[in-house]
């Protein structure tokens, strides 16, 4: 697979965290929802979110307001949502996708390269972080995606 079969927007269908033991949880839920889309010009942007997280007292109405929910309330949203964009290249022989990463709601992630195996089953694909430590236990994170039908 090149890059060009990466191009178009996908839907999350799971995002799981499955460790060395055979153990696996769900970091954002079993129903939590995403997308990402690949550009033809090089860039990914990707978006997911826990489903019910709590509202906030006080609506915002803009981006502009920065004085606004508790701790609590803020910690909740932060926690449960994740999203970066970036530049994305495809190692084919490895079969990588690294991500760039340029801009992201978590800012030790601006400035890295977040790398994925990846695998292409029929319409879904299928991204795996390289093992990681989390909570004291190795494990890797394995995102199902689901592509998006083209409608225009």
């Amino acid at each position: 697979m090149s890059a060009r079969d990466f191009i178009g927007s996908y839907r999350l269908q799971s995002f799981e965290l499955v460790f060395d033991d055979g153990t696996a949880e769900h970091p954002l839920g079993r129903d939590a929802e995403g997308l990402i889309v690949y550009t033809r010009e090089g860039f990914f942007s990707g978006q997911m979110m826990q489903r019910g997280r709590p509202k906030f007292a006080q609506p915002r109405q803009s981006a502009a307001q920065k004085d606004f929910g508790s701790d609590a309330e803020v910690r909740a949203a932060f926690n449960g949502y994740v999203a970066y964009y970036c530049t994305y290249d495809v190692d084919e022989a490895r079969r990588i996708v690294n991500h760039r990463i340029l801009s992201a709601l978590l800012p030790d992630w601006e400035g890295q390269v977040n790398v994925r195996h990846y695998e292409f089953r029929g319409d879904v694909l299928v991204l795996r972080s390289p093992p990681m430590l989390v909570a004291g236990k190795s494990g890797r994170s394995v995102l199902h995606w689901q592509r998006c039908p083209v409608i225009y």
